[in-house]
């Protein structure tokens, strides 16, 4: 019997034992896999030590996924530690009740990538994002849901979607959380985005927002918010529930910046955070390139990071807005709207195509003084590939593409781009005019080519409230375009219908709206061709560009040329060179290169990666607007 015990004895101490050797194994990689805000030291607590956050924001839907290791590479050598992108939520959920993550959008294989190379990841959901990107990143259904929605607010249309979206995507984003899990490099979730710019401020929105977030995560992660650092803004847009930031550029006093920031986080010594420093600037159709010195963005840089204060470079690479993904900058009564440029190249230490700049390595050198740097990645090939001979195809008016390449929807009415589920690009309005007199076209969003019986009555642009017209009976066709949504996060539009693109009111002749409307909408994403002609419909063509040719202003209609681009298939990128073009949207394969306006500047040429060209005959879709 004293030996049982004994030996019961042995067998509960080396249960013991192991229990306590358990508990000190799972604290330890506990305190090995944590990242948090200590109150006390007023520091980041990485891993059990004080970590000074340099990040820098590369945006994964700007920059091809073929290219993604190669920028974030470059990021970590400069000595950056953290990448910063926000989701947007149009580029996921482009239709009501679809979801897509696959190819481009494929933000999972993103994270993984950040995780693999050893950098942390600060995301940025939104809802809301402006970034000069497409409708600040809602998708353009919403405005649809209801004639009195009001978006950034605690409308119930506007919360319940916003509500609905969150619900299925906070939930997927924590496998990918640094404190969950050994292959998340997530760090921080951001909640909306300088919501005190916004003059709404809903400060009910804000907070339940910020509640949602908190709630679905319980601590897991930092949630955040930023901000400018100016007292309305920061009363606005903070909430006392969650880390409250500031962004500002180089030539704002980092000090009082910071000062104004420990104002709105109370309960303990919060870590300083600049999420937003910009090394550059945003560019628009019409205007100019920006270039702000590297010496004095190095300058600013080394400022803040000697505060031991965190930092967000935003853009560090700008990549482009590939497609029709760029936004616009507009007002509140929708008089002013000025589209962004297709580059986002913003002046940043990388170029829109990858090259280190001179500015990056200025930022290098400070850097080097707070952290670890290396050996960055070669620039990547650039080169040269001739001329592409060009051919006309069709016209937007042509009946064989309209037929074979259009997806037409009927109605009494015109009716936006977004009620029938257009989500950008083009729609071709086309109606019978009974008898002859004047039309009045109600605002247009954003530019209008206006034909009767193949012939141009007027160009209309979008800054014009109505535009009267004299016209006779036969067809009418008015090839509207769309500029892009505006993402500006100061204005906010009480009418809905405001932010919708093409005809979004009647058009009336005496008085009286004109009816029963065919609207094609022209595929956004990749060019269609009909694959046959008949002899007769060439002879039409053939006489079409003789005209158009002999007289633009009467007879020239929008029109797709194409031509072949011959080559190799060699690792390198390119440039579509548009100088002396008019205005228009340039394809390559089954791409969308974006727009291209080069009257308007400052942007001349368009940014062709690689694996845009992976086949030795290349095949480019130009559609010349005008």
């Amino acid at each position: 019997r004293i030996q049982i015990l004994f030996e019961i004895s042995k067998m509960a101490a080396t249960i013991m034992t192991l229990l306590i050797f358990l508990s000190v194994h799972l604290t330890n990689i506990s305190a090995e896999r944590s990242f948090k805000i200590d109150k006390e030291a007023g520091c980041f607590r990485k891993d059990g030590k004080c970590f000074q956050i340099i990040s820098g924001s590369i945006h994964y839907y700007r920059v091809p996924p073929y290219y993604w290791a190669d920028r974030l590479k470059k990021l970590k050598a400069a000595g950056f530690n953290t990448v910063q992108s926000y989701i947007p939520w149009n580029y996921h959920q482009p239709s009501k009740g679809t979801v897509d993550w696959t190819g481009n959008k494929d933000l999972w294989s993103f994270l993984q990538l950040c995780n693999d190379l050893g950098l942390m990841v600060l995301l940025r959901p939104g809802p809301f994002i402006a970034s000069e990107y497409e409708f600040g990143g809602f998708p353009s259904w919403l405005p649809t849901l209801s004639s009195t929605i009001s978006f950034r607010s605690s409308e119930k249309e506007y919360y319940g979607a916003v509500a609905e979206w969150f619900d299925y995507l906070l939930p997927k984003l924590k496998p990918y959380f640094y404190n969950l899990s050994s292959r998340g490099p997530v760090i921080a979730i951001q909640v909306e985005n300088e919501y005190g710019s916004n003059p709404l401020c809903d400060k009910t929105y804000f907070n339940n927002l910020a509640d949602m977030v908190q709630s679905t995560y319980k601590g897991s992660v930092m949630v955040y918010s930023v901000n400018g650092p100016g007292t309305r803004m920061l009363e606005c847009g903070t909430s006392s529930e969650i880390y409250n930031t500031v962004d500002f550029g180089s030539g704002n006093n980092a000090s009082k910046a910071f000062a104004q920031q420990a104002r709105y986080n109370l309960g303990g010594k919060f870590p300083s955070m600049n999420t937003e420093f910009y090394p550059g600037w945003l560019s628009h159709w019409g205007s100019h390139f920006p270039n702000v010195p590297g010496t004095k963005v190095a300058d600013a840089l080394d400022k803040i990071l000697s505060l031991g204060a965190s930092v967000n470079m935003y853009m560090f690479h700008g990549g482009t807005n590939f497609g029709f993904s760029s936004g616009a900058k507009g007002n509140a009564d929708g008089s002013v709207f000025v589209p962004h440029t297709t580059s986002y190249d913003y002046n940043a230490p990388v170029s829109e195509a990858g090259d280190l700049t001179e500015k990056y390595w200025q930022i290098r050198d400070v850097i080097r003084k707070y952290g670890n740097v290396s050996t960055p990645p070669n620039n990547t090939t650039k080169k040269a590939r001739g001329s592409i001979p060009l051919h006309p195809v069709y016209t937007l008016l042509d009946d064989d593409f309209l037929h074979f390449c259009g997806n037409k929807a009927m109605h009494s009415y015109p009716l936006s781009f977004e009620e029938i589920n257009q989500i950008n690009g083009i729609v071709v309005y086309t109606t019978e005019v009974h008898s002859p007199g004047v039309i009045i076209l109600p605002k247009i969003r954003d530019r209008a080519y206006v034909y009767q019986n193949a012939k141009r009555l007027a160009t209309v642009k979008g800054s014009a409230e109505s535009t009267s017209l004299r016209v006779n009976a036969g067809r009418l066709d008015i090839i509207v375009i769309s500029d892009g949504h505006i993402n500006t996060g100061h204005v906010h539009l009480n009418d809905p219908r405001l932010y919708m693109k093409g005809i979004i009111r009647n058009v009336t002749q005496n008085g009286k709206p004109v009816t029963n409307w065919n609207m094609t909408k022209i595929n956004s994403s990749m060019p269609c061709v009909p694959l046959t002609r008949e002899t007769p419909v060439k002879r039409f063509q053939e006489e079409r560009f003789r005209l158009a040719h002999e007289n633009p202003q009467l007879h020239y209609i929008p029109t797709v040329y194409q031509g072949v681009l011959s080559g190799d298939t060699g690792v390198y990128d390119t440039f579509l060179d548009t100088t002396g073009w008019g205005k228009g949207i340039a394809y390559v394969g089954e791409y969308n290169l974006g727009r291209y306006w080069p009257l308007a500047g400052p942007q001349l040429t368009l940014f062709t990666p690689h694996p845009y060209l992976p086949k030795v005959h290349n095949t480019y879709y130009l559609l010349f607007l005008k």
